[in-house]
């Protein structure tokens, strides 16, 4: 069966007239008509009843349109992946910044092997910008840290990749805080203390990463003091000693005034890569998976 015949009979089954299907695929209507005889042909019977007023799909014709349809719409947009995944020569990827190289570039050369001819850009940014950038993002994937429970980030327009890394909670506090000299805060204690909250994230990102109450209902205490969200701000604020700043464990500061203490009762937060729903490829998908294989060093984030 060639595809010639295939794509005549769909576009005259859509038409139902071998004129305006013919217009439809740029080619004469006796060319769309030897095209549909042949396979009329090899099918061993009629697949349309043909009238001076109308064409219609004979019960044949119907069942072999109902099979060959579908068949035919997966093979064109198999086929318009890959060539929008060919026309791919680079990877644009953000990396949080609070992630040290130890955790990106195993997974980026691991990548870079299976795609040898797609170049990795990579570029560093807050980890709350993907929510900022709205449709307008400047890397085609982003990894950082996400909660672990990603119907939360699937809900606002992300594609989510396997976890890289999974972290525990922890709280970041001056070196002369009461809390700093603690092995441990359970979640429930964050309540006494101000919490350093992003004036300028979106609310609903930033309750991901500082729940408005605790495990047990108590109103957490959240200063919109953190203009930019970068941890660099963070940490200063966090340094003149009247905020904490809720974050992850691994993130450890070369600031002899700041702290991280473990915080226990909080889900903990994973690692992976989101790009928006809407622009999934397969080059992405690539990305995503085999970057979710790849073993890694975890580091010290900073």
């Amino acid at each position: 069966m060639e595809m010639r015949e295939i794509e005549a009979f769909l576009e005259v089954a859509r038409e139902l007239h071998f004129g305006r299907a013919a217009t439809r695929l740029g080619v004469s209507t006796p060319r769309v008509s030897q095209a549909v005889r042949a396979l009329e042909r090899r099918v061993g019977g009629p697949l349309f009843e043909r009238t001076s007023r109308r064409v219609r799909l004979t019960p044949l014709g119907e069942r072999l349109h109902a099979e060959l349809r579908p068949a035919y719409e997966r093979m064109e947009r198999a086929l318009g992946e890959a060539r929008r995944s060919a026309s791919i020569a680079a990877l644009r990827v953000g990396v949080a910044t609070s992630l040290p190289d130890a955790v990106i570039d195993g997974p980026i050369r691991a990548f870079e092997r299976v795609r040898p001819h797609c170049a990795v850009v990579r570029s560093a940014h807050p980890n709350t910008d993907p929510v900022r950038w709205g449709v307008d993002w400047p890397v085609d994937v982003f990894v950082g840290w996400l909660p672990a429970d990603l119907t939360l980030v699937q809900a606002m327009g992300f594609g989510v990749g396997p976890a890289w890394l999974r972290e525990e909670r922890a709280v970041l506090v001056a070196a002369g805080h009461p809390l700093a000299r603690r092995v441990a805060v359970d979640a429930e204690e964050l309540a006494d203390h101000a919490i350093l909250y992003p004036s300028n994230m979106p609310e609903q990102l930033a309750d991901l990463w500082i729940p408005p109450v605790t495990p047990g209902g108590v109103p957490l205490r959240r200063v919109p003091r953190h203009t930019s969200t970068s941890l660099e701000e963070a940490i200063v604020l966090v340094a003149g000693g009247d905020v904490v700043h809720l974050t992850i464990a691994a993130v450890r500061p070369d600031n002899p005034h700041v702290v991280t203490v473990p915080v226990t009762g909080l889900p903990p937060m994973i690692c992976a890569p989101v790009w928006p729903a809407g622009t999934d490829s397969a080059v992405i998908r690539d990305f995503a998976r085999v970057t979710g294989l790849s073993p890694r060093s975890a580091g010290r984030a900073r």
